[in-house]
């Protein structure tokens, strides 16, 4: 079986500080994988690099049969990356907010629609659906990000703390959805 994601050998500098230490790692398809590790560690800089928002210095990552490198686009087109802190438009709803992803991943009409109301069922924001990003509490924020990211069913998610400052009862929420 051909892994989903399999990390050769990255290296990530930054001036004189080495973020990412030759680094490799393999994860088959429907696994669920964690960096542990402390702050500074390199967990967010090789994330981002498997979200092709940054580049190694050496090494290379392949999703599902495409390279970080070679075939960023073919490779966002794979996955769904929900950072550590991404920026919500507080003055609009949480069915808009994600219409306009939806919207943005190229979605239209009937496929639109259906995908929405998936993501919406799923996640559980189906009450919170006419309210304002702005008033939400951080879990449904969360929750939200996490709608966003699945809105064109992507075969990997990368998660960048996605449970970092939520309560207990909404962290157990989330892993159970995840």
């Amino acid at each position: 079986m051909k892994p989903l994601i399999h990390v050769q050998n990255l290296v990530r500098r930054f001036d004189d500080t080495l973020a990412v230490d030759d680094v490799s790692f393999t994860i088959n398809r429907g696994m669920v994988y964690g960096f542990i590790g402390p702050n500074g560690a390199g967990k967010t800089t090789t994330m981002r690099i498997l979200a092709t928002i940054d580049v190694p210095d050496e090494g290379d990552a392949i999703i599902d049969g495409y390279s970080v490198i070679d075939d960023p686009d073919r490779v966002r087109a794979k996955i769904g990356f929900m950072p550590d802190y991404y920026g919500v438009y507080g003055s609009t709803t949480v069915h808009d907010y994600l219409e306009f992803f939806g919207r943005a991943y190229g979605l239209r009409g009937a496929q639109l629609k259906r995908s929405l109301e998936d993501v919406i069922d799923f996640t559980g924001i189906g009450p919170i659906r006419d309210k304002w990003l702005e008033s939400l509490s951080k879990g449904m924020k969360q929750r939200v990000a996490l709608g966003r990211i699945l809105i064109p069913d992507p075969d990997v998610l990368i998660l960048d703390e996605p449970a970092a400052g939520l309560d207990p009862r909404a962290r157990v929420e989330l892993r159970e959805l995840l």
